[in-house]
């Protein structure tokens, strides 16, 4: 039984196509720390780490101390092909810096998918389906970028489409009518407010879109993440299903959002779980609740995506929220998920089906 052996990071930065804007932030690159997991029988595998200052708070440096310090102290040696000995082991090897943990995850998964011979999600879920579908997200950049942008993903073949909302209540509340009015008008439309309105905002403008029958599937943390009280009055006031993201991390965020009644659906996010193990102890107490979940991403790379995306297809029937690929102008390794339209396709390979840093190429 092949033993974990080193563990290594690398930063990457990759330019966007678009700037990617919210109410929180705006990028212009993606910057990750790529993590690789050697087994004593010479298998790599590949997880990321998903840096962002205004989110997980994690950068690259303090990525690369805390996996190639405390996490590989408490991981080298133990068998790589047994979650049930890593998981509790990197859980408990650093506080929070669930983004590291993540990535060290998805590398472990990696490493133990490949040495079975089976694609992780089959791992995972034995017979479940090699591609899923994902939404569409349009950047909070004004209206009118907006609905051009919406024209041409209406056009690649994109049936959900989520838009950033939640800088200015009466600009966000033009925005979604005009889609609705124009290139929106025969797709399913999902808003995502990063924390930005009050609760009185947001039951204004959810109300009035419900009365005037805009048909938004969903209305994502559209409540500062810390206030459940908020978020659980939203969600008692409207129709619309509230999907919570930023305002769960954790077992303890979950239960806390329960008992409060404070949303109907759950953004799971490895960067935010702490990676496939922890994801779907989530998951199972979230199901056991009676609350759905939709598997969701930050801005990440292909190797990111590709570990979300094993988890997301063994929880069919859902649009999940994974197009960050979609944002990059190129990608720091070979393999992994590929994107079809709106369809996430995973590689048949072992593993997570990536084959290695990518070559530049002249």
């Amino acid at each position: 039984m092949a033993e974990i052996a080193e563990i290594r990071t690398q930063a990457v930065s990759v330019p966007l196509r678009r700037p990617f804007v919210t109410a929180v932030r705006r990028a212009t690159t993606l910057d990750a720390a790529i993590v690789s997991v050697s087994d004593a029988d010479g298998r790599v595998g590949w997880g990321e780490a998903a840096l962002s200052w205004r989110v997980t708070g994690e950068s690259a440096d303090g990525a690369r101390a805390v996996v190639e310090g405390p996490i590989a102290q408490a991981l080298v040696g133990l068998p790589a092909t047994e979650p049930g000995a890593w998981g509790p082991a990197l859980a408990g090897a650093v506080a929070h810096n669930t983004a590291a943990k993540a990535a060290v995850d998805a590398a472990l998964w990696d490493l133990a998918a490949q040495t079975a011979g089976v694609p992780v999600h089959r791992l995972l879920e034995p017979g479940s389906a090699r591609e899923t579908t994902t939404d569409m997200t349009l950047s909070a950049v004004g209206e009118a970028t907006v609905l051009t942008d919406a024209r041409e993903h209406v056009a690649a073949g994109f049936h959900v489409l989520k838009v950033k909302l939640g800088t200015d209540a009466a600009a966000d509340d033009r925005v979604l009518r005009a889609l609705r009015r124009g290139p929106a008008a025969d797709v399913r439309l999902r808003v995502d407010a990063n924390q930005g309105w009050s609760a009185d905002e947001a039951i204004r403008l959810i109300r009035g879109w419900e009365e005037d029958g805009l048909g938004v599937e969903l209305v994502e943390q559209p409540t500062p993440a810390q206030d459940v009280a908020a978020l659980a009055r939203v969600t008692r006031a409207v129709g619309t299903p509230i999907l919570a993201d930023e305002s769960v991390w954790s077992l303890r965020d979950l239960r806390e959002l329960v008992r409060a009644g404070a949303a109907d659906l759950v953004n799971v996010k490895l960067a935010k779980t702490g990676g496939i193990f922890a994801a779907r102890e989530l998951i199972d107490a979230a199901r056991d609740a009676g609350t759905d979940v939709l598997i969701g991403s930050m801005l990440e790379t292909v190797v990111g995506i590709t570990a979300a995306a094993h988890l997301a297809v063994t929880l069919p029937g859902r649009v999940h929220d994974l197009d960050a690929g979609l944002w990059q102008a190129g990608a720091p390794v070979d393999g992994g998920a590929r994107y079809d339209g709106e369809r996430v396709v995973l590689d048949d390979r072992p593993g997570l089906g990536i084959r290695g840093p990518r070559r530049s190429r002249r």
